[in-house]
């Protein structure tokens, strides 16, 4: 049975992350600070956290693998308001606003080497992991670049939007689950959780993309319901939560297959979203 213990044990995560950007980093880690205090769902920090005790791993170990995955998906959050000029991020100014391009982009190179410090806390496994680490933000950076050359195109398949999707989203999403795995020796069930991580990473864009119509249209950034209004959709919105739907539902058959439980809390991640999507599918 899913228990989301890892909710109320983030803490030591948290901690672990301002200590290696506070660490004689001057105004640069003063800004870095500023960008992890607006917070957000953690839910990197919190898959690494469950999947490390659902495999019986130690606990320092968890936390480790969960603030290094944290660190690197907020380098890339960092990055990304740089690069959309996005002037809010979770409710405050973003990093490149309140501080200049300059500072954003060194705040995002110190979130990242962070990430690969906080692994160093991991043990003896640390050099499998580095690898592995640096092969899904090969990937992100990769799916980056394809949706930046997509803005403002019109011709954008739904095949090629899922791989983007994916692309940007779904390596930082498998990385704690990959992790976890690695450490427990269970890496043949590492493709497993990219599956689910993938199709989960699809579903979390659409639904994003539903909320943003009006402001990626205004950006000509790529969005669900253009690319299927493109395609002749006759109500892109619905079959773009239907797809959605569809998405999370495939997340979660992939993810509680994983080995002791250990994508239950992505299984469970997936299941909620789809029922907060269905119900807006329901007729009033």
């Amino acid at each position: 049975m899913y228990s989301d213990h890892a909710t109320t044990s983030l803490d030591p995560v948290e901690q672990l992350m301002l200590e290696l950007v506070r660490q004689g980093t001057g105004d640069v880690g003063r800004a870095a600070a500023h960008h992890l205090s607006a917070g957000g769902a953690r839910i990197r920090a919190r898959l690494a956290l469950h999947a490390g005790r659902a495999l019986g791993r130690p606990e320092s170990e968890s936390i480790a693998i969960a603030a290094a995955c944290e660190l690197l998906h907020n380098a890339s959050l960092v990055h990304d308001d740089l690069q959309d000029r996005d002037e809010r991020r979770r409710g405050q100014a973003a990093v490149w606003y309140r501080f200049g391009d300059a500072m954003a982009i060194c705040v995002g190179d110190l979130l990242l080497s962070a990430a690969y410090a906080a692994l160093g806390a991991a043990g003896a496994g640390t050099a499998r992991l580095s690898v592995r680490m640096h092969r899904r933000i090969g990937e992100v950076i990769r799916g980056q670049c394809a949706d930046l050359a997509l803005q403002g195109s019109a011709d954008v398949s739904l095949e090629s939007y899922e791989r983007v999707a994916s692309g940007k989203s779904a390596p930082l999403l498998v990385l704690p689950l990959e992790l976890a795995l690695t450490l427990a020796g269970k890496e043949e069930a590492v493709p497993a959780a990219a599956a689910a991580g993938s199709l989960f990473a699809i579903g979390y864009q659409v639904a994003d993309d539903l909320q943003d119509v009006t402001q990626d249209a205004a950006h000509q950034e790529l969005n669900i319901v253009s690319v299927l209004a493109a395609s002749g959709e006759s109500d892109p919105h619905q079959r773009a939560r239907e797809l959605a739907i569809l998405r999370f539902r495939q997340a979660h058959a992939a993810a509680t297959g994983l080995p002791s439980g250990s994508g239950e809390l992505l299984a469970t991640q997936a299941t909620q979203r789809a029922d907060r999507l269905s119900r807006a599918l329901e007729p009033a």
